[in-house]
C-alpha cells in the first residue's frame, strides 16, 4: 500500500488511476459480506465510482451507486447548513445564548452561544448513557435534552476549550425545529435538499430508514452480524444519502447556487476560542491541510457504518466512501484514493529519523501520564520505539527528530509526540489540537480497601460499587456489571475508555470518584456513607 502511494509522484492516466484505486479497494472487495460505494469527483463529475458487497445480507441485495447509506456524523454539515438559513432569515444570531431557544437548560447554559454549539466549544457532556449502562436505550432528541437539562456541570466553561460532542448538534437540531416550526427533516428538505436536487437524501430517525437503505453490519468473531438500529436522535446524525446526491452537495461548494457566497463562508469558517485560538472545526466540517493542500472533510462512524467525504477545494477533487461494514477504514481510504488523483501535488511526508531509539532519551518517558482532561496514558519502551496505550488503543511510535516521536497509520494520519520536558509531553494527531500529558507518580494505586464502597452520580443516574477481590478492584452495579479495574498509579485506575480518579479529603479518606473519558470530563460520583 505504502509503495503504491509513494510511487504516485507524477499524474497517472485515467486507466492507471482506476487500476490503482481498484488495488486500494481489493481487500474490501474480496469479502462476500457487506461493502461500500466509493466515488471520486473532479470538476463536478465522477471520474471513478465503484459499488461492491451486499447492501442487505439477509435479502442478498447488492450495493449499487444508488444505495442509501446512513452517514452518521457526516450528517452534521447538513444540520449546520440548515441552521444557516435561519441565520440568513434573521431568526437567530450565532452570538445568541442557547437558553434563548432552549430555556430548559440549566442557568450555566446562559454562557453557551449558538456558535459554541456549532464549533463544539460549549462544554456540554456526551456519552452519559454509556456510563449509566443505558447505551442501547432508545433516546430521541427530546429525551437527550432532558438528560442534558439534569446536568449540574459542564466539561469546561463555554468558549474556553474544544471537545467534539454529539450533544451540541442534537441541540442545534432542536433549535432549528423550534424556530422553523417544522421537523428537521422537512425544513432541511425544503431549504437544502430539494433545491439542490438531492432527492434521495434526508434525515431519518433510526426506527424508520428510507426504502432500500443498507443496514449496518459489525464484525464479531470474524463474522458479520447485523448492528443495532442507528440512534433516534437527529442533528448529530440521522442522514441517509447516496453517492449521486453527495456529488450535488459537493458541486454547491463551487457554484454557491443554493445559499450564495455567505453560505460558503458560514460553512467553512472555523471557530475561535475566547483566547483567540483558531480551531479547525467549522460548520460540520473540519478544515485544515493535508500534506500541504487545503482540505475540508468529515467522517461518520456508527456500529456497522463507516463513511467519509474529503474535499480538496483548490484542486476541485473530492473522494467519498460510504460503507455498511464496521471494519471499513473509510477515513483512510478517501485520502489514499485522493492521493492517486492528486499525484505530485501532495507534499511528500517526512520519514522517521535514523536516531537509535534505545540509546536516546526517549525511554525516560516510560510510565503513566495524565492529561488535564483526566485521561490516562501508559507508555513503555522496546528496543525500537515507544508504545503508548490509551482508551483501548495502542500505538507504536518511532523517532521523528530529536524531540518528537511519530506513529503513522499508513493511511495519511500521523500521531505526533513532542517532548516538552522530563515530566511533560504533547500528543496530537497531525493537524489536530495538542493534548498535554504530565507524569504521574510511580507506584501501585494503594490499599484496595480504601476504595471499597458505593459511589453515586446524580448527573449520570448511575451507582457503582467498588469491591476488592483477590488483589484486584472490581466495579460492580445492580445491573450485573463485574468489571476488573487496572491499577495505573496512586489513586488512579482505568477500564476500557474510562479513567477513574479517586479523590481524598485532607485526612486521607476517599470521598469522591471522578470519571473521565473523551467527551465527558470530571463526572463526579460521591461516596455513599
Amino acid at each position: 500500500m505504502l509503495l503504491l502511494l509513494s510511487a504516485l509522484a507524477t499524474p497517472l492516466s485515467a486507466d492507471e488511476s482506476t487500476t490503482a484505486v481498484d488495488q486500494l479497494l481489493a481487500a474490501l472487495r474480496a469479502s462476500s459480506g457487506p461493502g461500500c460505494a466509493v466515488g471520486v469527483i473532479r470538476n463536478g463529475a465522477f471520474v471513478y465510482t465503484a459499488a461492491f458487497g451486499m447492501a442487505n445480507l439477509e435479502a442478498r441485495e447488492p450495493i449499487t451507486p444508488e444505495t442509501p447509506f446512513n452517514v452518521a456524523s457526516l450528517s452534521k454539515q447538513f444540520t449546520a447548513a440548515s441552521l444557516y438559513f435561519l441565520v440568513a432569515d434573521g431568526k437567530l444570531r450565532l452570538a445568541d445564548s442557547v437558553r434563548r431557544f432552549l430555556p430548559e437548560l440549566p442557568a450555566y447554559a446562559d454562557a453557551i452561544t449558538m456558535a459554541d454549539l456549532l464549533h463544539h466549544t460549549s462544554g456540554l457532556r456526551d456519552s452519559l448513557l454509556e456510563v449509566a449502562g443505558r447505551l442501547n436505550e432508545p433516546l430521541d432528541a427530546a429525551g437527550h435534552l432532558r438528560l442534558l437539562a439534569a446536568q449540574s456541570a459542564l466539561n469546561f466553561p463555554p468558549g474556553t476549550d474544544y471537545e467534539y460532542s454529539n450533544s451540541d448538534y442534537i441541540l442545534l437540531g432542536i433549535v432549528i425545529e423550534r424556530l422553523s416550526g417544522m421537523p428537521l427533516a422537512e425544513f432541511s428538505a425544503a431549504r437544502l435538499f430539494r433545491p439542490l436536487g438531492m432527492t434521495h437524501t434526508g434525515f431519518y430517525p433510526g426506527s424508520s430508514p428510507p426504502a432500500g437503505a443498507a443496514p449496518g453490519y459489525a464484525v464479531a468473531d470474524g463474522r458479520f452480524r447485523a448492528s443495532a438500529p442507528p440512534p433516534l436522535t437527529l442533528g448529530d446524525g440521522g442522514v441517509y444519502t447516496t453517492l449521486a446526491d453527495l456529488r450535488l452537495w459537493d458541486r454547491n461548494f463551487y457554484t454557491a447556487g443554493v445559499g450564495g457566497p455567505r453560505f460558503l463562508e458560514f460553512m467553512q469558517t472555523p471557530g475561535r476560542l475566547a483566547s483567540g485560538e483558531r480551531l479547525t472545526y467549522a460548520a460540520g466540517l473540519t478544515v485544515g491541510r493535508y500534506r500541504g493542500l487545503r482540505v475540508a472533510s468529515h467522517d461518520g462512524e456508527l456500529p456497522g457504518y463507516r463513511s467519509d467525504m474529503t474535499r480538496f477545494p483548490r484542486q476541485h477533487l473530492t473522494a467519498i466512501a460510504l460503507c455498511n461494514r464496521g471494519d471499513a477504514p473509510a477515513e483512510n481510504l478517501t485520502r489514499q484514493i485522493a492521493a492517486v488523483y492528486l499525484g505530485g501535488k501532495l507534499r511528500r511526508p517526512r520519514v522517521p529519523s535514523a536516531i537509535a531509539y534505545a540509546t536516546s532519551r526517549w525511554p525516560e518517558l516510560d510510565g503513566v501520564w495524565e492529561s488535564r482532561q483526566g485521561w490516562l496514558l501508559h507508555a513503555w519502551s522496546a528496543v525500537d520505539g515507544l508504545s503508548i496505550s490509551m482508551a483501548q488503543e495502542t500505538h507504536k511510535l518511532v523517532p521523528f527528530g530529536r524531540h518528537r516521536l511519530v506513529f503513522d497509520d499508513g493511511g495519511g494520519f500521523r500521531l505526533l509526540l513532542t517532548r516538552l520536558d522530563r515530566d511533560r509531553f504533547q500528543l496530537q494527531w497531525e493537524g489536530g489540537r495538542p493534548v498535554v500529558y504530565r507524569r504521574l507518580p510511580a507506584g501501585p494505586p494503594g490499599r484496595l480497601a480504601d476504595f471499597a464502597g458505593d459511589y453515586r452520580s446524580q448527573d449520570a443516574g448511575a451507582e457503582f460499587r467498588m469491591v476488592p477481590d483477590g488483589g484486584i478492584l472490581l466495579l460492580t452495579t445492580a445491573a450485573g456489571w463485574k468489571i476488573p479495574l487496572d491499577g495505573m498509579a496512586p489513586d488512579r485506575f482505568a477500564v476500557g475508555p474510562w479513567s477513574l480518579d479517586f479523590v481524598r479529603d485532607p485526612a486521607g479518606h476517599v470521598t469522591t470518584l471522578e470519571l473521565h473519558r473523551a467527551r465527558l470530563w470530571n463526572l463526579r460520583f460521591e461516596r455513599v456513607r
